[in-house]
């Protein structure tokens, strides 16, 4: 299996280097990135230093391209991976609610677009309990101001978190309008709205809190087969502190499944 890598910040670059301490079992050929110069640099204590692929050349000679780039080339990466045939592993839940159109296109060019569960937990119980009938979901995700600070919605609303004493909520909506807003940090409530009841009937608060260390996101589920809820308190990534490092760890998971002789969970 031929895989490429598209995006080498946090995310990429961790999911390249789990990835090249199992040569045995992952062929990485080539990673896309605005940074080009920067990917043989980062490389150099890897088994093998990885090359610079176009966009164009890495959907076209991959049987599997991981997407880690911000969402906003996701429509591009999409339309290649459809062209190509090429399966797509994806952390972009917002890229794929602005797609959707496009990403339902899959079967038709007899390919598949697989979403990483990211930084949060329980898909699997959410992906159930939605064959049944689903009354409420909602997220709550508590992140330290650090995590927060440069995010699109609070520098375009001009929200203060610097010297922040208590909890404050910053935003109070439904996952579709979150993952709007926050596209590049609660990436996880479009995941949870894709496996569930939609991202426009799943509520969603985001809170920054001073006296966190982790990224945190709970989700709470009524349902006619199971009540529950999920807790989550991820380690934040060295390089970003607004994702957390089972980000990409995830990736490798979802990765591994598609190999795997046993696949366990949905």
């Amino acid at each position: 299996m031929k895989i490429g890598i598209i995006g080498f910040g946090a995310i990429g670059f961790d999911v390249a280097k789990k990835l090249d301490q199992e040569k045995d079992q992952f062929n990485v050929i080539g990673v896309h990135s605005r940074t080009k110069n920067k990917i043989i640099d980062k490389t150099t204590s890897f088994n093998s230093p990885l090359r610079y692929l176009s966009l164009n050349e890495i959907c076209k000679k991959c049987d599997v391209v991981i997407d880690c780039a911000p969402k906003e080339t996701f429509k591009e990466i999409i339309q290649k991976c459809l062209y190509y045939k090429t399966k797509l592993i994806t952390v972009s839940g917002a890229g794929i609610l602005e797609n959707l159109e496009i990403v339902n296109k899959a079967r038709e060019y007899s390919t598949q677009i697989f979403l990483a569960s990211g930084a949060i937990i329980g898909l699997d119980g959410l992906n159930a309990v939605s064959e049944g009938e689903v009354s409420f979901v909602k997220m709550i995700t508590r992140k330290p101001p650090n995590a927060l600070i440069n995010a699109k919605f609070v520098l375009e609303n001009n929200i203060k978190l610097k010297n922040l004493s208590e909890p404050k909520l910053i935003f109070s909506d439904n996952a579709f309008e979150g993952a709007k807003a926050f596209p590049a940090n609660v990436n996880v409530a479009a995941a949870v709205g894709l496996a569930g009841i939609g991202a426009k009937k799943t509520q969603l608060e985001i809170w920054a809190d001073p006296n966190l260390s982790k990224n945190t996101h709970s989700i709470l589920v009524n349902s006619d087969s199971s009540n529950f809820k999920i807790e989550i308190e991820n380690i934040q990534s060295e390089e970003n502190p607004g994702t957390g490092k089972i980000t990409a760890l995830s990736v490798v998971a979802t990765l591994r499944g598609l190999i795997s002789s046993l696949k366990v969970g949905t």
